[in-house]
This record gives structure tokens, C-alpha cells and sequence, in this order.
């Protein structure tokens, strides 16, 4: 018998233990922390599977999950494969919807060296993903059921 935890509801939508572990092995990242993350990529990916652009192919896929085996080969072992792809559907559809959306936002001052131009870019759409991630939390309703130590909102978030 397989015994589930709902750690978090996000808008009717229950976030399970189970699926916090997957975000951990993948990411590295502390129970908190891989919480907290997957909340920030069910939001963002719920936004993105509303734009055709960030729909997803089989090879694009395919692609995320070797990406996904080759960093963390060995934390992976014991996930099942298809939660891994869900983990590699739900990033490569956010990754394109922010190229799509953010991307042609950003803008640097070309008179500044490469390098200085593409730190600054990236800032900049680090910056709007920040502001976009707390508006989609602003207008969610999440509930913790998860302890304390496990479920503390990031601050700020």
C-alpha cells in the first residue's frame, strides 16, 4: 500500500510528497526549497500551456529528460520515467513561453562590451521571471498542509 502526502493545495490542485522528492533529486535542492519550486513551475507552466508557442514536442521532450539523466544521473535512478518526463514537459514549455514572452523585452545598451551586455540581459530576464512568478503567487490561492520546517513560503514569495 502506497501512503501519499499532500504537502501543499495550489488553486483546488494538490502538491504530493511524492512529487517533491522527483523536484529534489533533480534539482539538489533541500525539501523547502524543491516545495517551493515545483509551487513556482505548476503556476508558471499552467500560464505557459495557455500559448501554442510553448507547446511541447516529443523530441523537445526527449531532449529535456537526457538533459535532465546527464546532470543528475545518479539521484534519478529511482524516479520512474514518466514523472521525470513530466518534470522535462513542464520545464522546456516554461523555458519556451519565457523566450517567447520575456525574451523580446529585454533590452541592454549596445555600446557595452559582449560579455557586459549578456550579464546585464540575463539579469534583466532573471528580474522579469521574479516579478512574474510573484503575480502568478499573488493570484493563487496556495495552502500549506505539509510541517512548518517543510512548507515555509521562501520571503519575498
Amino acid at each position: 500500500m502506497v501512503v501519499e502526502s499532500i504537502l501543499a493545495v495550489v488553486d483546488g490542485r494538490p502538491v504530493l510528497l511524492s512529487e517533491v522528492r522527483v523536484i529534489e533529486r533533480v534539482t539538489g535542492q533541500e525539501p523547502a526549497a524543491a516545495l517551493e519550486g515545483l509551487i513556482d513551475e505548476r503556476l508558471m507552466f499552467r500560464e505557459a500551456s495557455r500559448l501554442p508557442q510553448a507547446s511541447v514536442s516529443a523530441a523537445e521532450e526527449d531532449r529535456a529528460l537526457q538533459s535532465l539523466r546527464a546532470r543528475a544521473a545518479a539521484s534519478l535512478d529511482a524516479v520512474p520515467e514518466h514523472e521525470l518526463r513530466q518534470v522535462a514537459r513542464r520545464q522546456v514549455a516554461i523555458l519556451k513561453y519565457i523566450e517567447y514572452r520575456f525574451r523580446p523585452q529585454v533590452r541592454v545598451d549596445t555600446a557595452a562590451p559582449a560579455e557586459e551586455r549578456e550579464r546585464r540581459a540575463e539579469q534583466d530576464l532573471r528580474e522579469r521571471i521574479e516579478a512574474w512568478v510573484k503575480e502568478l503567487r499573488a493570484g493563487a490561492e496556495i495552502r500549506y498542509n505539509a510541517a512548518p520546517s517543510l512548507a515555509r513560503p521562501r520571503p519575498g514569495a
